[in-house]
């Protein structure tokens, strides 16, 4: 399980440390996903110059775990863009929290602007540490944790741990951030990797789907879709769908 908290300010932000508190010592918990507030769709009352934003919940996240994490700690994901994705990967064991950016400077191995692993180490190393730093990547499967081994064989992990024991000790912290029609951006759109999948084959960027229209649009035509399909079962007809289509011409 990755529990996956929104944080709006001044509702659970100091409730941060906690989380992170509860995620560690829960045997179910594999990480956390922190996710600052983004206000599209449904959504409380804002100043959205008072928006949540990565760094101000990595700054909670030191201060209310009392350096347990630290800032330095994270590192920028390439996919999405580097502004969307922060994350660490941690060896848990008791007490003993260990931060394996601490061991390994990932960000030396990043390419922000080709979405992959600069060369300069093996390859087997280069590949775990894009499948870690990518936002598909699942803490405590067999892929991650593998590629956690991979990329830490420098770091000395206790004699006798196979697989599975470095498994239950993988944490992971991550943070995302969703664009919402205050903070869109075209160019981090157009290195979305995080999309929606319409019936027809479709794919729209999360961001775009939520923030600029996409959404009221295909709920009128889905709806209208449900509406045919139960007609041509009661008639006994077939059911043809009729494509989504998207229109945003000014009026």
């Amino acid at each position: 399980m990755v529990l996956v908290p929104a944080i709006e300010r001044g509702v659970n932000d100091h409730e941060i440390g906690e989380i992170v508190r509860f995620g560690m010592r829960h045997p179910a918990v594999l990480g956390i996903n922190f996710q600052p507030a983004f206000h599209a769709g449904r959504f409380m009352a804002h100043d959205p110059l008072r928006r949540m934003t990565i760094p101000d919940i990595l700054r909670l996240i030191e201060e209310q775990t009392e350096g347990t994490f630290v800032i330095s700690d994270f590192v920028p994901v390439p996919c999405c863009f580097p502004t969307c994705n922060s994350v660490t990967y941690a060896y848990v064991d008791g007490e003993t929290v260990l931060p394996i950016t601490r061991l390994l400077d990932v960000e030396d191995y990043l390419d922000y602007i080709s979405n992959r692993i600069l060369p300069g180490f093996g390859d087997d190393v280069l590949r775990a540490l894009e499948g870690l730093w990518s936002s598909s990547a699942v803490p405590g499967s067999a892929k991650a944790t593998g590629d956690l081994l991979t990329s830490c064989a420098v770091c000395q992990f206790p004699d006798g741990l196979d697989v599975r024991g470095v498994a239950d000790r993988m944490f992971m912290v991550m943070l995302q951030d969703f664009m919402d029609p205050w903070t869109f951006n075209q160019k981090n759109v157009m290195k979305c990797c995080k999309e929606l999948l319409l019936p027809d084959g479709k794919q729209i960027p999360f961001c775009a789907y939520n923030s600029v229209g996409y959404r009221e649009q295909a709920r009128v035509q889905l709806v209208a879709r449900q509406r045919e399909r139960l007609r041509s079962a009661r008639d006994g007809t077939p059911f043809t769908p009729t494509p989504i289509t998207f229109d945003f011409a000014r009026p």
